[in-house]
């Protein structure tokens, strides 16, 4: 009988995460309409990560003092808090920068290359199950985004490449999440937030003094907004990785392609063509798919 309930109480959680990915998948792209301003207004991307990081630090400070003091110090080891923060500086880095070269929508396309590294890396290092059908699924996704921005030979120019990589570094740092909330020292979703935040300060902060810009008044106000859409877009998405598989929740990326389209149009005045609904058609089909499939 025990069993059964163990198995009733997964899938509630599991159920939990993927409202929490669908969440932040909609409050994502906010980040990026303010990223993108602040680098096509002469501010470095790196300079941009790290004030967001910064930003993020300073507001979850008092919180960690008052009540998690004891795990202001790596609970997880030093070694993983630094990867988290390597990886996650590294993410944005690239992102934010592909975004002075291509459109919010053709970057975050790109960058899908996301869940089919999560899920291939949650086979080896987390012996995740993953049957055919979400292998499947995986590849007519990222089948999808290609449709989105129709890639050819000038395809490869450095936002696609920045994008890519992004996608490669957001992977690494989900794995490293999934690994820090199973187990006997499971870490709490609001731990790890604040530990990915301090330790891309710390490794970001050497290369500010050769780089930094002047900001104005109203770019001061983007990076607060875009610091406040990221804390809580990061929470859900670490929160969504503790209540279910990394290879389920991953795919439900896909559907920032939506909102993110949205945001395109909305701020950018960009809207998409026939080809593009399509490919979001696509998109969102394969990833209600896998969370029926579950």
């Amino acid at each position: 009988m025990s069993s059964h309930v163990t198995v009733a109480s997964r899938r509630d959680t599991s159920g939990a995460g993927i409202m929490m990915m669908i969440l932040a998948m909609a409050l994502v792209p906010m980040i990026d309409v303010q990223a993108k301003h602040l680098v096509v207004g002469g501010v470095p991307a790196m300079q941009v990560i790290f004030l967001r990081m910064t930003c993020g630090t300073i507001l979850l400070l008092p919180v960690m003092l008052a009540g998690r003091r004891g795990e202001i110090i790596p609970p997880d080891g030093r070694i993983n808090a630094v990867l988290l923060g390597l990886f996650s500086i590294t993410a944005g880095f690239c992102f934010f920068g592909a975004l002075e070269y291509l459109s919010i929508a053709d970057t975050v396309a790109i960058s899908f290359v996301q869940p089919l590294f999560v899920t291939m890396l949650s086979r080896l290092f987390l012996k995740e199950t993953v049957g055919p059908a979400r292998w499947i699924a995986l590849f007519v996704g990222f089948g999808a985004t290609l449709v989105i921005i129709r890639p050819s030979h000038g395809a490869l120019q450095p936002g696609s490449l920045l994008a890519l990589a992004s996608g490669a570094a957001m992977a690494g740092y989900v794995i490293l999440v999934k690994k820090s909330t199973v187990g006997s020292r499971r870490v709490s979703p609001l731990t790890l937030t604040f530990q990915t935040h301090f330790m891309a300060v710390l490794v970001g902060a050497p290369l500010m003094a050769l780089i930094w810009v002047g900001l104005s008044p109203e770019q001061w106000w983007m990076v607060l907004g875009m610091t406040l859409f990221g804390l809580v877009g990061q929470y859900l998405i670490i929160k969504a990785y503790n209540c279910a598989d990394a290879s389920l929740v991953a795919p439900l990326s896909y559907l920032e392609i939506v909102t993110s389209t949205a945001a395109s149009w909305l701020f950018f005045s960009q809207v998409p063509d026939r080809i593009t609904f399509v490919g979001v058609a696509i998109l969102i089909c394969s990833s209600v798919f896998i969370a029926w499939r579950r």
